[in-house]
């Protein structure tokens, strides 16, 4: 069934979707200078500032592991996902404390997924770091704290729409 869609179909749904995203992010970020909201725009200046550092370790730290996982697209659909939701949490910043934490820990874990997820080439040592550090015992343990991080991760988002629902319920 797939074979039958054109090949770059997913690539346009992913263009589409990635600038849809960009053109609400500027547009909330817009809005948020003129109503003088500065915890939104912190929080989306944070969401950002992680996604780009995010990037720019996966363009750096690039290994057989990355590029599989790009070809399949997971970097892009969970920095979409990680953006949209704090979109959503940057509205109802103000309103819980609890939910401030929650989202810091959120991009504190998005961060450490991706900074210490080790990666190999064809030859040598596993590295992790942005290339920086070689050691297949070093990469092991940060793998190890990765993937910790990644469960995490995931957890805070299920905490982090439970809070917003009761945020939302309060209001």
């Amino acid at each position: 069934m797939l074979s039958n869609i054109n090949r770059y179909l997913l690539l346009y749904l992913l263009i589409i979707t990635i600038l849809t995203v960009f053109g609400i992010t500027i547009i909330t970020i817009i809005k948020s200078f003129k109503q003088g909201k500065c915890n939104k725009c912190k929080t989306i200046f944070v969401a950002l500032l992680c996604i780009i550092i995010v990037g720019l370790s996966w363009i750096f730290n690039m290994g057989w592991l990355r590029v599989i996982m790009t070809l399949v697209l997971i970097p892009f659909i969970n920095a979409v996902i990680f953006l949209v939701i704090n979109l959503i949490v940057s509205k109802y910043i103000d309103e819980s404390n609890e939910l401030k934490n929650i989202n810091i820990l959120f991009c504190l874990t998005y961060l450490l997924t991706y900074l210490l997820l080790p990666d190999a080439g064809d030859i040598g040592e596993m590295y992790v770091f942005f290339h920086l550090i070689h050691n297949n015992l070093f990469s092991y343990i940060c793998g190890i704290i990765s993937f910790a991080a990644f469960i995490g991760h995931i957890a805070l988002l299920i905490f982090q729409i439970v809070e917003l629902v009761k945020v939302k319920n309060n209001c």
